[in-house]
């Protein structure tokens, strides 16, 4: 259980320090004197260098232990990030959000591999949905602390939370035990040991990036820019926003936790459990981008209960990825692969809220075409790359088990 809380804790934390800044584009935008396209660069950066991250603590975590990369990378991304509360430029908050995002790419492949190796098969469904999400609930902690601080006090002060991963960090170093899978091959391990096995699974690697790189545009096309939209389109207040993000992080989480439970009890498995999830996702979307469809009088209402169930399907989808990249890597490289897989898909997708923006551009700065359009593009390819790949429920994740 320490294993469990310690995990979703430290990814809970890690996406706060992320979300923080999709609430204060605009307020960080006007306070540097720049286009909003400009801010939403920082989000571009923070996605590519999580992806250098992968690549330089997958192997750490690989030959030295899951448990010390967790601690080191949520020590490096909470010190960089704290910083962003003092940045003088625009120049230096992209140079701050970047180092931040190195940072991040560490926690999530050495996290995992720690959480699904030191588990049964037979809780990895749920607890696979528990841990990713961390992820909404980092959203909902950043939405309360902008209610909280953002009225008062401007965006700045908001990053003084971002210091909040070490307490994480504190409770990893107290009572998480090492992964016992890698505590039977740890004294074979090596960095040359790493890049074999990977060398060896090397479709499997192209798989899970392709793979990623969908599931990647399915969270961010749907997140990233919504409060933006909900308040420089719908005109909702600051307040009302950071409200209905509260609300639709909240379902998200409880869909993640339903899923894994679906995924591991029925017959739907992973992988078409992720590909029903983002089917509803395609039914309800027009609603979801388009809130005033039925009328101006109902639309507060709409726009609350839209993304709240949008974000419910979203975060069932994403239960699926972690359970399913760790039970199909082998031990030997299993915070590398499912590592570096899910940041090279966030890297390719770093561009999600700059590209959204340039497309609202084209409907006199339109969101709802743009936020629609992604949707009905990026989940039906989704569900394709699910439905080719094979089946891992309950697979062996010991080293002797096949790759």
């Amino acid at each position: 259980m320490h294993t469990i809380i310690a995990t979703y804790l430290g990814w809970s934390l890690d996406a706060f320090d992320f979300f923080l800044i999709t609430f204060v584009m605009l307020a960080i935008a006007k306070t540097f004197n720049v286009a909003l396209i400009v801010v939403t660069l920082s989000i571009t950066l923070t996605l590519s260098m999580r992806f250098i991250g992968s690549l330089f603590f997958g192997p750490i975590g690989d030959k030295y232990g899951r448990k010390i990369t967790m601690i080191i990378s949520l020590l490096f991304l909470a010190f960089f990030d704290t910083l962003v509360a003092f940045s003088p430029t625009i120049t230096i908050f992209l140079i701050l959000r970047a180092l931040y995002g190195f940072g991040m790419g560490g926690e999530w492949g050495s996290g995992f591999a720690l959480a699904m190796e030191s588990l049964p098969a037979k809780a990895r469904g749920w607890v696979s949905g528990l841990i990713q999400g961390g992820y909404p609930t980092g959203y909902l902690l950043a939405a309360v602390v902008y209610l909280a601080i953002y009225p008062r006090f401007g965006w700045r002060p908001m990053f003084f939370f971002a210091a909040l991963p070490a307490i994480a960090v504190i409770y990893i170093m107290l009572t998480t035990r090492e992964s016992p899978v890698y505590a039977e091959y740890k004294e074979r391990a090596s960095f040359k040991k790493t890049l074999t096995t990977i060398g060896k699974n090397w479709k499997l690697f192209v798989y899970l990036s392709i793979l990623l790189i969908g599931m990647n545009f399915v969270s961010h096309s749907t997140q990233d820019l919504y409060p933006t939209f909900l308040e420089h389109q719908l005109k909702f207040s600051p307040t009302y926003a950071a409200s209905i993000a509260i609300a639709y992080n909240a379902a998200a989480i409880v869909g993640g936790i339903l899923s894994g439970i679906i995924s591991q009890n029925t017959r739907l498995g992973r992988k078409w459990n992720a590909v029903a999830f983002l089917a509803v996702g395609i039914v309800i979307s027009p609603l979801w981008a388009f809130p005033q469809l039925f009328g101006h009088s109902s639309l507060i209402y709409m726009a609350f209960l839209a993304p709240v169930v949008m974000q419910f399907i979203v975060q069932g989808a994403w239960a699926m990825p972690g359970v399913y990249m760790n039970e199909r890597s082998p031990a030997e490289a299993r915070a590398t692969i499912p590592g570096v897989a899910y940041m090279v898909g966030v890297m390719v997708t770093s561009t999600a809220a700059s590209i959204e923006v340039a497309v609202s551009s084209m409907f006199s700065d339109n969101y709802s075409y743009s936020l629609l359009l992604l949707v009905l593009i990026v989940f039906p390819l989704t569900m394709v790359a699910w439905a080719l790949g094979k089946e891992s429920k309950n697979a062996r994740l010991d080293v002797s088990s096949p790759s």
